[in-house]
């Protein structure tokens, strides 16, 4: 049973608005382009799993995506989280093209590609500093008997996988997606004992949903941008290009001609995502291109936000809307 279905990372929409308002010529554009990149392809590795783990049986399992929690010091992320009354199970995915070659000695993962070689911190040591982490989490909350079992999944098909030394122990710990659901059952015959009672299972998963606490990145900050340096202006809904001019109470596109009345949502959202999820009727002005107070007020009052103040220092705030997240 899915106990958290898999969340489309927040990082990642931040990403996507980031791209629609920096120019393909700023400094930065191809550095916030490869970090979305990264982040899309995780995401598509994590969702991968989807399939494999639709054959475990389903009153047995308890499966949580995208989980963010803390072990009182310090947060830390697992892809997903199956739970059984027997085990734990934390599975790291990995969506990494090219060649994988493990390397215990000097506790690292390469990857060869293109005549390249790279060096990524070992998955392995990082899905057992989760293991540690988790057990703490466990540990507060009268948990701490249940055995973990971790496990990196490979999802990319064409991924060739080596290892430098201790291949067997290595190969023991990092499969392939397909081969999923035949682990999980050889770590049932390892796992008998009922460790968990059902109420005990149900009472973990409602902890893990409520100190879940996703990530949130000021991603102008990290890539070093200026709100200052953001393209303003309502993005046509058809052809992208901005700015639209709001004409008798819609958008319209002067590049391919088509009108929208609610063309300014998905401005919005970038904004809210990128600068503040609170805004002036100037700052909406401003952001928007409009010159109207009146026309901003109208709009503001449409979107029915929660606001504080009065007159000129009245503050709205903005809603994240997800379903504006792809367009």
């Amino acid at each position: 049973m899915i106990g958290k279905q898999h969340d489309p990372p927040l990082h990642l929409y931040k990403l996507k608005a980031l791209m629609n308002r920096i120019p393909s010529y700023h400094p930065q554009y191809e550095k916030v382009k490869e970090q979305m990149a990264m982040q899309n392809a995780g995401h598509f590795g994590e969702k991968s799993l989807e399939f494999p783990l639709s054959f475990l049986e389903e009153k047995r399992f308890m499966i949580y995506h995208d989980l963010r929690i803390s072990d009182g010091l310090h947060h830390f992320q697992i892809d997903t989280l199956v739970i059984s009354q027997q085990y734990l199970l934390i599975i790291e995915v990995k969506n990494i093209s090219g060649t994988l070659m493990f390397d215990p000695i000097f506790n690292q993962m390469i990857r060869i590609s293109e005549m390249k070689e790279e060096s990524f911190p070992n998955p392995l040591t990082q899905v057992e500093r989760q293991r540690t982490q988790l057990q703490s989490f466990l540990s507060n909350l009268k948990l701490s008997t249940i055995p973990i079992e971790t496990l990196i999944v490979v999802s990319n098909r064409s991924t060739v996988l080596k290892a430098t030394q201790e291949v067997n122990a290595i190969a023991s710990k990092v499969i392939r997606t397909e081969y999923l659901p035949t682990k999980v059952k050889s770590l049932d015959k390892r796992h008998t004992e009922e460790r968990l009672s059902i109420k005990e299972v149900r009472k973990l998963g409602r902890n893990l949903l409520k100190n879940h606490e996703p990530l949130d990145r000021d991603v102008l900050k990290r890539f070093a941008i200026s709100s200052t340096e953001l393209l303003t202006g309502v993005a046509c809904p058809r052809c992208s290009l901005m700015p639209m001019k709001r004409l008798h109470g819609r958008w319209h596109c002067k590049y391919c001609c088509l009108y929208s009345k609610d063309a300014h949502v998905k401005a919005l959202n970038d904004y809210a995502l990128l600068v503040s999820k609170e805004i002036t009727n100037q700052k909406l002005r401003e952001f928007l291109h409009i010159e109207s107070i009146s026309a901003a007020s109208k709009m503001l009052s449409s979107m029915n936000l929660e606001c504080k103040g009065t007159r000129k220092g009245r503050k709205y705030y903005l809603r994240v809307d997800p379903s504006k997240f792809g367009q």
